[in-house]
C-alpha cells in the first residue's frame, strides 16, 4: 500500500490491488452484518437473531438502513454486532499503515498523533441504484479508504473523483477529467476527503457492496461545512465535472 502514497499525496487519489485476502473476504460476507444488507430497493429490517441479541446487550437496537440516494443503503458501526465489529476491525489493522504514512506527511506537528476513525460503515449499491451528488467528506485534510466486497466495475456503481480537487488543483482536474475508481475485490479505493466524489448508479443485475474507513482529525472533524456550504460544494464539483468533459472533448479533436 505505502508505494501509492506518492500517486495519493500528487493527486488526492490512488487505487491498490491485493490489500484484502480471500478468507477475510469470505469472513465479513459470512456476517450478520453483510447477510441482512438490503437487496433490493425495497428496505428491509435485519432479522438476525445473533445480532438482535448482541445489539440489546450492548443496547443498541437493530435499525433499519439508511438511505443516501435511491438504491443505496448505509449502516454505520454503532448499530453492529460486537462479533461483526471484530471482524471489520481485522480489515482496519491492514489499512492503518497507509492511514500513518498519510497523516505523517501532514504539516502539523503532531502528524498522525490522535488520529480517529471518524466513520465506519458498509455501503450497499443494489441495482437500479442512482447515483449520488457531489460531494467531499471533509473540508479539512483526512483520508477516506473504500474496500470493495466484490469488484467495482465501470458498470455497478463504483466511486468517481474529480482528480486534484482536493487541493483546488483546477489545471490538474481538467486534465484528468472525472476518474471512475474501477477496483477488484480484496483491493481499495482511497483518497484525500477533501476530493469531490460520488458513487455512481448500479446499472448491473447484482448488488455493489463495500466498507467504508473514514480518518481524521480531532479538532477538524467532518464535514466541516454547513448544510447551505454542502450544496455550494456540491454545484461547484457538478460545475467542474461539466467544464472538465468540455476541456477534454475540444483537446481530444
Amino acid at each position: 500500500m505505502l508505494e501509492a502514497l506518492p500517486n495519493l499525496r500528487a493527486s488526492g487519489v490512488c487505487v491498490v490491488d491485493g490489500v484484502v485476502d480471500r478468507g477475510l473476504v469470505s469472513a465479513i460476507k459470512g456476517t450478520a452484518l453483510f447477510e441482512n444488507m438490503p437487496m433490493s430497493s425495497r428496505p428491509q429490517r435485519s432479522t438476525s437473531r445473533q445480532e438482535r441479541f448482541e445489539s440489546r446487550r450492548n443496547g443498541v437496537e437493530a435499525a433499519e438502513w439508511r438511505v443516501s440516494s435511491a438504491g443505496r443503503y448505509h449502516r454505520r458501526e454503532d448499530t453492529w454486532s460486537a462479533d461483526d465489529l471484530e471482524v471489520i476491525e481485522r480489515v482496519e489493522r491492514l489499512l492503518w499503515p497507509m492511514v500513518e504514512a498519510f497523516f505523517d506527511d501532514d504539516d502539523d506537528e503532531h502528524r498522525a498523533q490522535g488520529i480517529y476513525r471518524s466513520e465506519l460503515q458498509m455501503l450497499n449499491a443494489v441495482p437500479g441504484s442512482q447515483s449520488q451528488t457531489w460531494h467531499s467528506d471533509n473540508r479539512s485534510r483526512g483520508l477516506t479508504i473504500i474496500v470493495p466486497l466484490v469488484d467495482f466495475t465501470a458498470d455497478n456503481g463504483p466511486t468517481q473523483v474529480l482528480v486534484g480537487s482536493y487541493d483546488q488543483s483546477w489545471t490538474m482536474v481538467a486534465q484528468e477529467g472525472a476518474r471512475v475508481m474501477t477496483t477488484p475485490v480484496g483491493g481499495i479505493a482511497a483518497f484525500d476527503s477533501r476530493t469531490y466524489h460520488r458513487g455512481l448508479g448500479n446499472q448491473t443485475d447484482e448488488p455493489r457492496p463495500a466498507l467504508i474507513f473514514c480518518y481524521d482529525r480531532p479538532d477538524s472533524p467532518p464535514p466541516g461545512v454547513s448544510s447551505l456550504g454542502s450544496l455550494a460544494h456540491a454545484t461547484l464539483a457538478a460545475g467542474l465535472n461539466l467544464a472538465s468533459a468540455c476541456w477534454l472533448l475540444c483537446t481530444s479533436r
